[in-house]
């Protein structure tokens, strides 16, 4: 789960809430945001604070990554955007390639 908090300083008509997940090189391993959820927020006012939870499967392969968050309007237009805000590693028993671990199983026939 990833929580954001959203404060606008001005007020915003629909304003579109994501977050990105990027592999230690750069490469973008998932996205989504309140649009592509379909949530709604807006109207916001100047002041409004927004609190969001992003609850998801995270079977990611160990390595590190880091977490973008940003506001924007629904063309794009951007409100506030923080490219790597966070950083953090993904821990595994056993090694797996790549950035999505599927949870294989192998079986002789």
């Amino acid at each position: 789960m990833a929580r954001v908090a959203v404060r606008y300083l001005e007020a915003v008509d629909d304003p579109v809430v994501g977050l990105l997940i990027r592999s230690r090189a750069g490469m973008n391993v998932y996205g989504t945001n309140t649009e592509l959820e379909q949530i709604k927020l807006g109207p916001r006012a100047a002041g409004d604070v927004l609190h969001l939870s992003f609850a998801f499967r995270c079977e990611l392969c160990a390595m590190e990554y880091t977490l973008t968050v940003a506001s924007h309007d629904p063309d794009g237009v951007g409100h506030d955007w923080l490219d790597d805000a966070i950083a953090f590693a993904v821990a595994d028993s056993r090694y797996t390639a790549g950035v999505a671990n599927l949870r294989a199983s192998v079986r002789v026939e």
